[in-house]
């Protein structure tokens, strides 16, 4: 696989870097349209097809309160590592996620979590059709003493 040219390039990560400020604000239908009508999310544990619709606006919705305000979720940045032709229409992006913590109780603190996403270019915008976490997520939260 090769790097994609500039322009792609360009628009693939001022796509994800909306999607991160899209996250951190909790920003839901924003998050929601980034994703395709259908798409799929896996990590070491396994993986599943997920619909976007409006169960799963409410799960975001659910998700972003509890990242709020039971684990004090304050930033969420996205560094993108490259971005690869695939196939005609399509990349794969290698990603570095960094969220910022300052829970209730506890000290403050990052993670960091890499992600791999294979992104359809698409007018209006792109959409993710594949969101890979390289980490549990759970795992992580449980390094950090978020979770017991």
């Amino acid at each position: 696989m090769k790097s994609t040219e500039t322009p792609v390039r360009d628009g693939i990560i001022a796509f994800l870097h909306d999607y991160a400020r899209a996250v951190e604000a909790g920003d839901n239908d924003a998050v929601a349209a980034s994703y395709a009508e259908t798409y799929i999310e896996g990590d070491p544990g396994g993986a599943a097809a997920v619909t976007n619709d409006a169960g799963y606006r409410a799960a975001l919705d659910e998700r972003h309160t509890a990242m709020t305000e039971q684990f004090g979720l304050t930033g969420a940045r996205v560094t993108v590592l490259d971005v690869l032709d695939v196939a005609p229409g399509y990349v794969l992006v290698p990603t570095r996620w960094t969220l910022d913590f300052a829970p209730p109780r506890g000290e403050a603190g990052s993670a960091q979590f890499a992600q791999t996403y294979v992104v359809r270019l698409g007018d209006p915008r792109p959409q993710i059709l594949l969101y890979l976490s390289h980490e549990r997520e759970d795992e992580a939260m449980r390094g950090l003493g978020l979770t017991g």
